[in-house]
């Protein structure tokens, strides 16, 4: 249960000491405490400006693009809406490269690395990360929220950007001040969750006060920093398809007009010339053009004969520029977005080790900078836990090695050549530390241990067993065996050539 403490309240007034960064980040004096008036402003600029955004990348993930709401056409005419949801697949197929194989976290402290596997199991940090990682491609950013279950055991959640955001300070560190989450109840009233160093305070804006917020309490926080820790996709928390999204909206538009041909030419109008039919009739085809689908056109009046033409109309065909449309767009959005497309001719066969790494580089790269940017939120993350684990030495967390492997194709034969040739080189856990396919190093080398010595365990019990069932003669046997074995061989060859061939006279 959570510790109620006894602060002040904040001032009610506004100050307007909040900046806000071309990247959508808040900053504010390190010197001076937010005022209630600052802090609903921020909300309402994060609500009003920076959500919005945010909700538009989640509905373009979601296959909820801008041609679903273009004004219709009219209702004769094919209006197909088509959507090449790249936005999913561009999201999921990078995470999935960035991610999907589990960070490996060590440490030298024994104790630390076993209580690092046992949490990540008990809270499903695999999932959370994925979550996170997903999160922060597709808004820019993301959030870890460390928390406290009723036995006082540390834990960790995913925190959406569309209700989450951080103020840092003003210095040139830019450390975090405070983490602000904020919802609605089922009264429709505004909660606000302010956290700083040491406490939560809690709010509320019923609309019956005279108070920017009403203070509603004030809880303890264990933690030596603020237990919302931001993961961003790059310094400039741009989303993973910030840069493609008229690319995106033009593919879309591009595959329904080319819907909307298909159905014109499956309905194709037929045109009926010089068949000298009944004005009547005539006059009643061409009033039910659009539902007859038919144009028919009598002869000439001065009785002058010609052909009769029965076929259909034809528009203008595009279908060539529309393909060299869609390809190119298909191809600049794949290298604009750094995305491998895995329906690549470089693809097609068996393509050799280095054509891979050469297509998987831009991601790769794009990978890297991620990692190091989440390396940084993971410290904060396990900063927090260490330091609520009784009898862990709380500053562990700055020993900890963080280890992405991207899910690129590995030539496992190559691998082995490579771990021969290193090894006694380098340190064994060095070198499985470079496998893609050991997930603990220690783990990995603690087995082998195991197994060699369980096989030389094996091999002494069935030498003992060996002798336990030999007689002392066949036991000193055995132990002169190579020296009487030669001389055995050496006297009988001896006897065999000084013994005659055959009977002399």
């Amino acid at each position: 249960m959570a510790l109620e403490i006894d602060v002040p309240e904040l001032e009610n007034k506004v100050l307007n000491n909040a900046q806000i960064t071309h990247n959508g980040t808040f900053i504010f004096p390190a010197d001076e405490d937010i005022t209630t008036g600052d802090l609903v402003s921020l909300i309402d600029y994060h609500r009003l400006h920076i959500r919005p955004q945010y909700l538009k990348d989640r509905k373009y993930y979601e296959g909820d693009h801008d041609i679903m709401h273009k004004a219709s056409k009219a209702p004769y005419k094919p209006d197909n809406r088509l959507v090449v949801n790249f936005p999913r697949k561009a999201v999921t197929s990078f995470n999935g490269f960035f991610i999907g194989t589990p960070v490996k976290i060590d440490s030298k402290d024994k104790s630390a690395d076993e209580y690092i596997s046992t949490w990540i199991n008990v809270n499903n940090f695999e999932d959370v990360n994925s979550e996170v990682s997903k999160e922060a491609s597709m808004y820019g950013r993301s959030y870890y929220f460390v928390y406290q279950d009723e036995q006082g055991n540390p834990c960790v959640v995913p925190s959406s950007p569309l209700d989450t955001f951080l103020i840092y300070d003003d210095t040139i560190a830019r450390n975090v001040k405070y983490g602000v989450h904020y919802s609605y109840n089922v009264k429709g009233e505004l909660m606000v969750s302010l956290m700083s160093v040491g406490q939560d305070r809690e709010f509320v804006m019923n609309g019956k006060s005279d108070n920017y917020l009403d203070q509603v309490g004030v809880y303890a926080l264990p933690y030596p920093i603020v237990p919302i820790i931001e993961a961003v996709e790059n310094e400039e928390r741009l989303s993973l398809c910030h840069d493609i999204v008229t690319l995106i909206d033009a593919l879309d538009k591009a595959m329904s007009e080319k819907a909307n041909d298909v159905d014109y030419f499956a309905d194709a109008y037929m045109k009926i010339i010089n068949a000298y039919l009944p004005e009547e009739e005539v006059k009643k085809f061409n009033q039910h053009l659009r539902d007859e689908r038919m144009v028919v056109v009598n002869g000439a009046d001065n009785g002058a004969e010609a052909d009769t033409q029965v076929d259909f109309m034809e528009k203008p065909s595009a279908d060539e520029t529309q393909e060299h449309l869609v390809d190119r767009l298909v191809d600049y959005i794949y290298q604009i977005a750094n995305v491998v497309n895995l329906n690549d001719e470089a693809f097609a066969g068996n393509p050799a080790g280095v054509t891979l790494k050469l297509k998987y580089q831009p991601m790769k790269d794009m990978a890297d900078v991620k990692a190091n940017k989440f390396k940084k939120s993971l410290r904060d993350v396990f900063r927090c836990v260490f330091y609520v684990v009784p009898g862990m030495n709380p500053d562990v967390w700055q020993d900890l090695t963080f280890r992405f492997t991207q899910s690129t194709p590995q030539n496992l034969l190559e691998l082995a050549q490579a771990y021969s040739y290193f090894y006694g080189k380098i340190s064994t856990k060095l070198l499985l530390q470079q496998m893609p396919f050991v997930d603990d190093p220690d783990e990995a080398m603690a087995e082998f241990k195991k197994e060699n010595q369980d096989t030389q365990q094996q091999t002494g019990n069935m030498v003992q067993n060996y002798l336990n069932g030999l007689t002392d003669q066949q036991k000193g046997g055995v132990a002169n065996g190579s020296n009487g074995g030669t001389r055995k061989a050496t006297d009988s060859a001896t006897n065999q050539l000084g013994r005659p061939n055959g009977p002399t006279k």
